[in-house]
């Protein structure tokens, strides 16, 4: 099987007994955020969904971190703070500088937004300033990152998609050196461009749609990437082998349900 798909329904809470061989880390997955309710669904949710979690997650007294700085920290053995946690954002929407940095600043924390590269290219070359669907542009990107306060992680080039192949995945019978050509190819495209016209070599690489394949690992890691997002429903266990960076789980945010009630069921509490 060329590759499969590490994306699991959410059932069952999960145990916040912090394991006596790790660190328990909760990564979190948002997409689109936009105040019109009606819009809302399992992949948008509203800026006062956003505020009440961070708030939850400010008083149960977890540290938001980047990614890259969860990497470093496992690679070299540095203690991580007692309750570390990671929030995402996919597809680089505009609205997550419209609606998601105010409040980042707000609660002083960190968050990882993973854009794909031919959405930014196409907004930069025609700009559009509606957040109900643009796309960060490179200036906005800029913004971002300036503040401090967001990473940013390579979601491919041109790989959201699942007609050409499943995301990032390798091809039924396709040969291990098309699939390296490819993969290398628009991945590499995305790292230039951010590199170009931001200056920023991300190290972060999350799969579209949570479609991966085996073969991807030692090709990513040649590229310089030192870990990778999954759509995978699980808390993270770092016990110091940097094996658990490459296919880091993340529980998908929704609408339509509580705060406390998600987080509860992603075991963040």
């Amino acid at each position: 099987m060329a590759g499969f798909l590490l994306h699991m329904t959410m059932t069952l809470p999960v145990s916040t007994t912090a394991g006596a061989d790790g660190v328990r880390l909760p990564i979190i997955m948002y997409h689109s955020v936009l105040k019109d309710k009606s819009l809302a669904g399992p992949y948008t949710i509203t800026p006062e969904m956003i505020e009440s979690d961070l708030a939850y997650i400010e008083e149960q007294g977890y540290t938001t971190m980047f990614v890259s700085e969860v990497a470093k920290a496992v690679q070299s053995g540095q203690e991580l703070p007692k309750k570390p946690i990671i929030i995402t954002f996919d597809d680089g929407y505009l609205n997550n500088l419209t609606y998601v940095l105010p409040l980042l600043e707000k609660y002083n924390m960190k968050a990882v937004v993973s854009v794909v590269g031919c959405y930014c290219e196409c907004y930069s070359q025609k700009p559009d300033p509606n957040p109900a669907y643009a796309y960060l542009c490179w200036e906005d990107i800029d913004a971002l990152t300036a503040t401090g306060r967001v990473e940013i992680g390579n979601h491919t080039y041109n790989m959201h998609r699942k007609d050409i192949r499943k995301g990032a995945r390798k091809k039924l019978g396709e040969s291990d050196a098309d699939y390296y050509e490819a993969l290398v190819t628009d991945v590499g495209k995305t790292q230039s461009l951010l590199e170009e016209y931001c200056g920023i070599v991300p190290t972060t690489f999350t799969y579209p749609f949570g479609y991966i394949s085996k073969e991807s690992v030692p090709i990513l890691q040649e590229m310089g990437f030192t870990a990778m997002l999954t759509c995978r429903e699980k808390i993270n266990i770092l016990t110091g082998d940097t094996d658990a960076l490459q296919a880091l789980g993340r529980f998908n945010r929704p609408y339509g349900i509580s705060t406390e009630r998600f987080m509860k069921q992603i075991g963040v509490e």
